[in-house]
């Protein structure tokens, strides 16, 4: 039986749910196809559900974002729609042989995307970050610009739950907020009040240092029927309560699944465990037919595959999953951008012991952190960079059991000495990460492997080619420095890395921020979509992700893929209306 819908959406993650709540709200009917299963908080008994994977997470080593979510039995990713797992170079999910350097970052394929995995910080884009070809004379311009953004910026922070500072962001590198934030901020944790005393008054580089609160997608009092943060600690990669906001909250309001959102008709349907294969497409270069497989965890897959149609196609399975079905289906390709210009921030960690004790590990990871050079003339020969003030000791550097160990296994310690360095070591621990703009490069790029997935659709992984350049590694340089310069002004005892200048030059690691690869344009010769996320070469076919971002900037991605998704189904419900 041919299944017919106003919109198929492909992928369940931030893009795709707030595009089908949306939708679904103006009465359009939406079917949303997700390679994965279920996420923690989507079976019977939510709290129970969370706090087991919590649980694994607990008992995993080492702690990568992706353990929840992974066969516990041996750590590997499920093999039906995995997860990628970016060590694991030869037999991961990626095929990385013969890349340049490795690509750290990866994402969850599961009902609600990789917000199982986000920090939750959510800045804006910057008004430069729009015009970096205009203003600075690199890369490229957006086909949009901040003021055309910016109201969907605030639908984004109002649909997800933002909790922010609207006076201390206001204006911030001229990026203006027309509304405030729906949250009051999520209060600065102790040791970030010990740091902003310590450094009143004191200049970095002949800029006053100023230290901001972090936009958090975490509750800071009770928002869309769940509770405010408790300070779990363990954001990354699981909020055990939920404050924390992730896309399984919009997807059950999309499909009516949510208890207080009775008004609204079930016009949206998520099907789960459904791998999409190909696209077709008719003389007129319409998607007609959306095919896909379906798995169970009793069958790898259904006898035959399965077809769908739509008016309209969404494709919202994350940059790297949308560019592979696109590459699969031979779609949106006369510009031969797509894949090419694959991002990240690079990023990087300074940490110290500090003279007085700053008690982390009491609340989020991050809850303020230094956005002096996010922008600036500079970016003419170098990255900009953004700095976050961990809350969590020397996060994956020393993290607490590392250091029982080292003082244990190589001083000997024992009984209350041992206890008592420890606490005088870890109470004390400070790190600043810094986050580093990429530029595009069109060689940065995903394609086909000629390696097939294990999963038993047998479509091909993703073949990845990635490179560093000089651009970013100045800024990361810079953004060293800078922190090391700090740590002098706090008079911290020691600091690290430290390591030779060319190992920690060349040395990074992923900050999950995918982007670049479906790149948004006007010019139909050199990008993929136009400015309203519609593929140029096909009238039907909308592709909302970061992968459409033409240049990275320093923040965080989610919230501006949140808000061009929200433009996006304006654009797809006008469509629509049109075409009746």
């Amino acid at each position: 039986m041919k299944e017919e819908y106003d919109a198929i959406i492909v992928g369940s993650g931030v893009a795709g749910a707030l595009m089908a709540y949306k939708l679904a709200q103006q009465g359009v009917k939406v079917l949303i196809l997700e390679a994965g299963d279920h996420g923690p908080g989507d079976e019977d008994n939510e709290l129970s559900a969370r706090l087991e994977k919590v649980r694994i997470w607990a008992t995993s080593s080492p702690k990568i974002p992706s353990a929840p979510y992974l066969d516990e039995q041996n750590r590997r990713p499920q093999e039906k729609a995995p997860h990628p797992i970016v060590t694991e170079i030869k037999d991961g999910y990626y095929d990385q042989s013969g890349t340049a350097e490795t690509y750290k970052s990866n994402y969850q394929r599961l009902i609600g995307g990789s917000t199982w995995h986000w920090l939750g910080n959510v800045p804006r884009f910057l008004p430069n970050d729009f015009k970096m070809k205009s203003v600075y004379g690199v890369a490229v311009d957006w086909p949009i610009i901040y003021d055309d953004l910016e109201p969907y910026y605030v639908e984004a922070e109002h649909a997800i739950g933002v909790s922010g500072d609207h006076e201390a962001w206001d204006g911030v590198h001229g990026a203006f907020r027309s509304r405030e934030f729906p949250m009051q901020k999520v209060w600065e944790c102790y040791g970030d009040l010990v740091i902003k005393r310590r450094l009143a008054g004191k200049s970095v580089r002949g800029l006053p240092l100023e230290i901001l609160p972090t936009p958090q997608a975490r509750n800071s009092e009770p928002f869309d029927n769940r509770p405010p943060c408790a300070g779990n600690s363990i954001c990354v990669p699981i909020c055990p309560i939920q404050a924390k906001y992730d896309a399984t909250a919009t997807v059950k309001k999309a499909t009516n699944s949510h208890k207080d959102d009775t008004k609204l008709k079930k016009n949206a349907e998520i099907r789960s465990r459904c791998v999409v294969s190909k696209l077709d497409t008719d003389s007129n270069k319409r998607v007609t037919k959306v095919h896909y497989i379906q798995w169970s965890a009793d069958k790898e897959v259904a006898d035959k595959p399965k077809v769908a149609t739509a008016r309209i196609v969404v494709m919202a399975a994350h940059a790297i999953e949308s560019t592979r079905l696109l590459l699969i289906s031979g779609l949106a390709n006369g510009s031969d951008q797509v894949g090419r210009n694959l991002m990240d921030h690079p990023a990087g960690n300074s940490g110290a012991i500090l003279p007085e004790p700053v008690f982390p590990f009491r609340g989020p990871p991050t809850t303020s952190g230094i956005d002096l050079f996010r922008d600036g003339e500079f970016r003419n020969q170098e990255g900009a960079f953004r700095m976050s003030m961990g809350n969590d000791g020397w996060g994956r550097q020393e993290s607490p059991s590392r250091t029982v160990g080292r003082l244990v296994r190589d001083e000997g310690l024992f009984g209350a000495e041992l206890r008592q360095r420890i606490a005088d070591r870890v109470t004390r621990m400070f790190r600043i990460s810094y986050s580093s703009e990429q530029l595009p490069h069109p060689e940065n790029r995903v394609t086909l492997s000629d390696e097939n997935e294990k999963f038993g659709a047998k479509l091909p992984r993703p073949k990845i080619q990635y490179d560093v350049d000089d651009y970013n590694k100045r800024g990361r340089r810079t953004a060293r420095e800078v922190a090391a310069e700090i740590f002098r002004l706090l008079e911290a005892e020691e600091s690290v890395p430290r390591y030779p200048n060319e190992f920690v030059e060349n040395a990074y690691s992923g900050a999950g921020h995918i982007m670049g690869t479906t790149r948004m344009g006007n010019d139909p010769t050199s990008s993929v979509v136009d400015a309203e996320c519609r593929a140029h070469e096909h009238p039907n076919l909308f592709v909302v992700t970061s992968g459409n971002f033409p240049t990275g900037g320093t923040a965080n991605p989610t919230l501006t893929v949140a808000a061009l998704a929200l433009r996006a189904a304006d654009a797809v419900r006008d469509q629509l209306k049109r075409e009746l």
